[in-house]
Order: structure tokens, then sequence, then C-alpha cells
């Protein structure tokens, strides 16, 4: 077995940690998320080392780290092969909580009653063909109505659509700053953020939080520390931070603009679950839009399967935005982009979301009454939450929830600089159904309790 064509080297940057560590987390990252198959032979040291432009005892001191976390076993005269993933005992349900989307069970019969009627609006209207890159017109207005209803006014004229928020934030990393600029953000963050911003070239820098988000006095420190880099981005997720789950008031948030305004940085909110949002704060978009990006999606607020998303450019920014996108793509599905439509305006996309929030208090009052003994605080909404705890205990416990059928966020995963020690375990409880999630939880808790 071999590795992807597609799959590239590359070393994590940033940190205070040495150079073969960062190879290690890299490499850990792609085999975590698929990149490299199970089975795969690593590249010979000799040749890994020569592509990096690094010494030969560099990846052989990385390939030693991934072995004693049992990530890659050697054998002698033949290699280094990607192990085969920890599977549960036999006969032991696999239940799935490591992937944080809401319960597709919710949008189901919408989404089929919706499809039947595809036959019809194709041979009707303008779906059938190219659409415009930046998304039909009628689309955008329908997003840009919903935006509205989530607290973010704004016309259609700046709203761009992507394949889903991941695309939003790919797009919005590429088009703001420089190349070797600097993006701050929390210690801990959704993945698929860092995979982005690694992507562009830009240096990662985490900074601290409290229960409301990042600390205003420490985010100017650090961008008062930063002033001759091309470039400073802010990366938040200020509603429900992935994984910690915090929300910022209306105060924090105010506060976070205005430290952006004296220092110039530019802001990338990450706006996916605005359905649960609390009536009283508002978007940072909303009181920066001179200087924020703003993403949000579907596939967090109605259904996994609708991987649309937008992207709202800064007010004297929307040109970058647009070129981005049209380098990206011709453009997304219009069938996909027309379902969204047809449910803003006929309201189902408002009843999924008052079903999403009574079903999301359901399943995290039962996470909590599980865990409330691990738990710093119970989210007010959405479907994951956070256990800190030690680095090495992290993994331990990943490893043996696996073992026992339980799969949950890899720790390393969120983590801004790989060299962290600060840790714990995302827990998703919106994939599995709500027995499975219940003997998910109990199996968890139970694994923890017995750890010492």
């Amino acid at each position: 077995m071999s590795t992807r064509s597609t799959w590239h080297p590359w070393i994590e940057d940033g940190g205070t940690a040495a150079l073969h560590e960062r190879l290690a987390g890299a490499l850990e990252s792609d085999i975590l998320r698929g990149e490299i198959a199970p089975g795969a032979r690593l590249p010979a040291h000799r040749d890994l080392a020569r592509r990096l432009g690094i010494s030969v005892g560099t990846v052989t001191r990385a390939y030693m780290n991934l072995e004693r976390r049992g990530l890659v076993t050697g054998e002698h005269g033949r290699g280094t092969f990607v192990a085969a993933p920890d599977c549960p005992r036999d006969g032991t349900e696999l239940i799935d909580l490591s992937v944080n989307v809401p319960p597709p069970m919710l949008a189901a019969r919408k989404l089929a009653s919706t499809l039947t009627a595809l036959p019809q609006l194709v041979s009707t209207t303008d779906l059938s063909t190219y659409s415009d890159p930046l998304g039909m017109l009628r689309h955008r207005q329908a997003i840009a109505t919903w935006l509205s209803t989530q607290g973010m006014p704004v016309t259609a004229e700046r709203v761009l659509i992507t394949h889903g928020a991941q695309h939003a934030l790919a797009v919005a990393f590429a088009a703001a700053g420089e190349p070797r600029g600097v993006v701050i953000t929390e210690a801990h963050t959704y993945p698929g953020a860092l995979e982005s911003v690694r992507q562009t070239g830009k240096q990662l820098i985490s900074v601290r939080t409290d229960d409301h988000g990042v600390i205003p006095d420490v985010l100017a420190d650090v961008l008062r520390s930063t002033q001759d880099a091309p470039s400073r981005i802010v990366y938040l997720t200020p509603t429900l931070h992935n994984p910690f789950g915090y929300v910022m008031d209306q105060r924090r948030r105010t506060s976070i603009v205005d430290v952006c305004r004296k220092y110039d940085a530019t802001i990338i909110e990450d706006d996916v679950y605005s359905v649960f949002r609390a009536a009283q704060t508002t978007p940072l978009a909303t009181l920066a839009p001179e200087r924020t990006w703003y993403v949000n999606g579907f596939s967090k607020s109605l259904s996994p399967g609708l991987r649309v998303g937008t992207l709202v450019s800064p007010e004297n920014n929307q040109l970058q935005g647009r070129a981005v996108l049209q380098a990206t793509t011709l453009g997304v599905s219009p069938l996909m982009a027309e379902l969204v439509a047809r449910w803003i305006s006929d309201g189902t996309a408002a009843d999924i979301a008052i079903a999403l929030r009574a079903e999301s208090e359901e399943r995290l009052d039962l996470a909590g009454s599980m865990l409330a003994d691990r738990i710093p605080f119970l989210p007010s909404g959405g479907f994951h939450l956070w256990l800190p705890m030690p680095r090495a205990q992290a993994e331990e416990t990943a490893h043996l929830a696996a073992r026992e059928g339980i799969l949950v966020t890899p720790p390393t995963a969120t983590l801004t600089d790989p060299s962290s020690e600060e840790s714990g375990l995302r827990v998703c409880i919106g994939r599995p159904d709500p027995r499975q999630l219940e003997r998910g939880l109990a199996r968890l808790k139970r694994l923890i309790e017995t750890m010492p």
C-alpha cells in the first residue's frame, strides 16, 4: 500500500517545539485525517529529509516519536508503516463522538420531500447550467435574508456562496493579509481553520482565553509584539467556540473590536453556530464591517449534507474575496443552493433551526448529567463540549476509548501550537441517535473514572 498520490509532506509552523516534534505533529495530523492510509509506507528517512530540506536525524526522531504513540510501526529492512487504527473489541458497538455535526435525522424528511421536486426545478429554472461563480443573485438574496435573521444584516451584493463554511474559511485566509503574515487565535480551535492557515504559509500564534473568550489585554499585547508582521489576522468563533463552547458576551465583543481597530488587525469571524446565538449579542462583522470577513454555513445549522456556505467580505475589500473565490471554483452547485434558498423562503429553515435548538438542549442536558464532574461549564447550545485534561492523559483516553468503540476528536487536532501541553477531549454529541449517545457517554464516563 502507499500514501495517496496527492499527499505532500509538510512541517507544522510556529511554536517552541523542536523540528522533529513539528514534523511528527504534521504526520500525525495527516494520518488521523486519513491523508495517509493505514498500512501505507512512509517515505524513506533520507528521501523525506531531502524533500523537506532537513536532516535525516530529524526524520528519524520524528518517526520514533510516532512509533511511541502507536501511529506507525517500523519493520527492519522494509520501512515505516502507518499502523492500523485501533479497533473496538469484537462485538463492541462503534459510536462516533468525533464528528461535529447536527443530528441528520432532524432534516431528513424535509430533505426527502424537497428532493422529489428537483425534476420540476431543473426543467423550469436555470439550474442545469453553469451559474455565476459568486452564486446566483436570487440565492444570495435568500442567504442575505437568512443572515439578517441571525443578527447579520447584509446586502446580497456582499454575499459570496461557497462549497460550505470550510471553503469560505479557506477563501478568507487566502484573501486576507499577506503570505508571511500572522494569524492569532485561541490555543485550541477548529481543526479545519488551522489547516487552512497552514496552506497559506501564514504563522499561527495562540492567545490566552477565559470563560468569555479571548482576553482583550492579552490580544493587545500580541498585536503590539507583531506590529512588524506584514499583516495580522485575528480568527475567532465568538458564538459557541469550537471546541471550548463559550459564548462571548456583548461587552467582550466590543472590547475585541476596539483592540483590533487600535492595532489595525483584520478579523475573520466563524459564525457557523449563529442559530444558537443569544439575541442580545451581535456578530463582530456587524460591529466592525470595515475589517471583518464573516463565515457561515448550513451544514451546522440545517443539515450535514447541505454543503453550502457563505462568505461576507469587509465593506472595503470585496474585490479580493471575489477574486480568490473565482480562482477556487466555477461556482457552487446551483441545485444545492436552490434547495437552501427554498428552505429559507418557505420557512423550512426556520422550522429546522427551532427543532435543532430543542434537540441541542436535550442532548446537552444528558451530557451534562453524565459528565458533570468533567465539564467546566455546559455550552448554551450546539453539539460539542470540552473535557479539559493534560495532553498525555487526553491522548491515552482517546486511545482507550477507541478500543472501547468510542471515537472522540484526537487531542492534537485542535491545537494551535503543537508543542502545547494544554489539552483535552472534544466530545461531539450530534451524530449518534439519542440511545446510542446515551450508551456512548456512559461508556466514556466509565472509562474516565477508571483511569488513574
